[in-house]
């Protein structure tokens, strides 16, 4: 028996900050989906799949201003796709009218920014159609997927009806990624992440000036391009660490298990944006720990739910330089605690978040659609 056909809306298919997505399409043991893209990008070729149907520019217009499409019609009915499951809140809210109109079941997976913008009393001009939509999938949805128990409880806020809701957490491939033991050497410090005001990478590198003040050798790596890269290159300058701060650019994803292996501590310093974005389930959190490298993260989104403070790695309150540089400083004077933190990371990432079990839980969501 073959696999049963769904669509799955999406925004462009696939830049490279969602490769979960990808993860999802290629762990799908039951599930087969018909990708609904508003557009493409370049990256797709990173992420061959045969199934995507992707929107031209004037189809697409129509698509966001009516939510209408006669090209995902067509594909309800020529796959006779069974429901549809939408990554992101602005993506639920465009496809709810399509899944309503053919009758078939909706899930929508929410991730950060879909749902912190629409908390804060001024709304990014272009979010303002969707605050205008947003609350469609809360009454034609069947299924509310939050990334974390955080994001849940913001919906909850928002009027989202709470037994609608069903935390699901993204998974890791854990064939990808090797735990291997780290050294006693001068400790290598990692921040991987678009370069944008969410990923609070200004507060890590102004702690890691601190530290590299009193610990001779230490090192810290920026890996990621974005909006905020030139104030943060000027940073590194004025605090005058240029010479112990790197910035990689892109890894590509395929190069990033054996990258980490690299390192010895994930610096996750995220904050909630000024538009109210952050990040939930944060992937690479996950992929370093499993390859067994402890992190330090802040009581942000959905981090608390990765980092188990004292076991896996240290968790800091949000904006605390000093907070952040004590957390850096005594990873990086203590080789034996990175390694315990290290394999705990390991250990919680197979009981938790192999992406295997995540993708079987998922799919059993989708049989309670079906």
């Amino acid at each position: 028996m073959g696999k049963i056909s769904y669509g799955m809306a999406v925004g462009n298919y696939l830049p490279y900050s969602e490769t979960f997505i990808y993860e999802q399409i290629q762990k799908g043991a039951r599930y087969a989906p018909v990708v609904l893209a508003r557009g493409q990008v370049p990256t797709r070729e990173l992420f061959p799949y045969k199934d995507v149907i992707p929107l031209s520019s004037m189809a697409a217009m129509k698509y966001f201003l009516f939510r209408r499409s006669a090209d995902f019609d067509r594909a309800v009915e020529e796959y006779g796709l069974r429901f549809i499951h939408a990554h992101f809140g602005t993506n639920g809210a465009l496809v709810a009218p399509i899944a309503f109109r053919h009758k078939i079941p909706l899930a929508v997976s929410y991730h950060g920014v879909d749902v912190g913008v629409l908390m804060g009393k001024r709304i990014p001009a272009n979010y303002w159609f969707y605050k205008r939509i947003y609350r469609d999938p809360f009454d034609k949805a069947s299924l509310l997927l939050p990334a974390s128990e955080e994001l849940a409880n913001c919906l909850v806020d928002l009027g989202a009806p709470a037994d609608k809701i069903k935390v699901h957490r993204l998974g890791v491939n854990l064939d990808r990624f090797r735990s291997v033991p780290r050294g006693d050497g001068p400790a290598r410090f990692i921040m991987i992440g678009r370069l944008v005001e969410k990923k609070g990478f200004d507060y890590g590198i102004r702690a890691f000036a601190k530290v590299a003040g009193s610990v001779s050798g230490v090192s810290l790596t920026i890996v990621g391009e974005g909006v905020c890269k030139s104030r943060l290159q000027s940073l590194v300058a004025e605090l005058h660490v240029e010479s112990s701060v790197h910035f990689a650019g892109k890894v590509p994803s395929d190069k990033m298990p054996a990258y980490l292996e690299q390192f010895d501590v994930l610096v996750a310093p995220c904050v909630v944006a000024k538009n109210n974005d952050r990040d939930s389930g944060l992937i690479v959190l996950k992929e370093a720990g499993a390859t067994g490298m402890a992190s330090i993260g802040t009581y942000c989104g959905g981090l608390p739910e990765i980092i188990d403070h004292g076991n896996t790695g240290l968790l800091v309150d949000q904006r605390n330089v000093d907070q952040l540089a004590d957390a850096m400083m005594a990873l990086a004077e203590n080789p034996s605690l990175r390694r315990e933190y290290g394999l705990a990371a390991r250990a919680k990432m197979e009981r938790e978040y192999d992406s295997v079990i995540q993708n079987q839980k998922l799919e059993a969501l989708f049989d309670s659609l079906i």
